[in-house]
């Protein structure tokens, strides 16, 4: 009951006029994935920069020292490999219209809330695609139920037969995956690692680092009949952004508001299928 006077006792129903609604001046926003590829693999941004649709890099291949034999002429090797190459073909955007009415009377800055939004559609969508690229993989650990010491150590030996520097290895990895590895007492504990905390502090979405590997968990990892964990050298992926994501921003006369649209133009290939190692979960990632 609501007490309007001394005289007068209403039901709160026939008094509810008088009870203001509190609006946060803070607007919620989703909890994103965490995105983890852009950042881990090779950067051809700028051999696309002035044009093109299609990225080339040649390639050398191992040469091997001869015997040399009495009054024998060499033997001279063509060390030309077969050039990497990957097309600038994916153009994505996200559009939004913020009509004038809305924006007359909302008390919210609209356009800077959807700039974000906007800007983690796109950044997910190139994550997306980087992440995809499982199928190029040249060596599957399948996993089964859970990861463990043993399915990381297969990848370790995957990478080493491939020849495979030991600097600039990475693994992002999904929720799931991460659950399995911080069961692993020897990536976690203090009396095996010597770092107080440091391997699940969750630096950068750092997880562990492991066997000269660092990894990241996302929960943007590709779950495809399996969850597709992935590891690899920097230099076994590339991403060219030939267009960064930018925005477009028009006043319209006949929708009497503001068009604002976030677009990128990029492509994704693999220069290296020998330095990416898939690890399946045949639940989820």
């Amino acid at each position: 009951m609501a007490n309007l006077n001394s005289n007068t006792t209403g039901a709160l129903a026939a008094t509810a006029q008088y009870i203001p609604e509190i609006w946060s001046k803070e607007v919620e926003k989703p909890f994103y994935k965490a995105l983890q590829f852009a950042k881990l693999v090779s950067r051809d941004d700028s051999l696309v920069s002035g044009g093109g649709d299609i990225v080339r890099k040649p390639f050398l291949d191992t040469v091997n020292a001869r015997a040399k034999s009495a009054s024998t002429a060499v033997t001279y090797d063509s060390p030309d490999g077969t050039p990497i190459s990957y097309n600038i073909d994916k153009h994505y955007y996200s559009a939004v219209l913020i009509e004038d009415f809305a924006k007359v009377q909302s008390s919210y800055d609209l356009a800077q809330l959807w700039r974000t939004a906007q800007a983690e559609a796109v950044a997910r969508q190139i994550d997306s695609d980087l992440a995809g690229l499982y199928g190029s993989a040249g060596t599957t650990v399948a996993a089964g139920a859970a990861v463990d010491d043993a399915d990381v150590i297969s990848v370790v030996s995957a990478l080493d037969n491939a020849n495979v520097p030991q600097s600039e290895r990475y693994g992002v990895i999904g929720q799931y995956t991460k659950g399995d590895l911080l069961n692993v007492n020897k990536y976690v504990a203090y009396d095996q690692t010597g770092n107080t905390g440091k391997a699940v502090d969750g630096t950068d979405g750092l997880v562990a680092s492991v066997y000269g590997m660092d990894l990241y968990m996302s929960q943007n990892v590709v779950v495809s009949t399996t969850g597709r964990n992935m590891f690899f050298h920097k230099k076994a992926i590339s991403l060219a952004q030939q267009l960064a994501p930018t925005y477009k921003m028009e006043d319209s006369v006949d929708q009497i508001g503001m068009k604002a649209v976030l677009h990128a133009i990029y492509g994704v290939g693999i220069n290296r299928a020998n330095a990416l190692v898939q690890v399946t979960r045949t639940t989820a990632a």
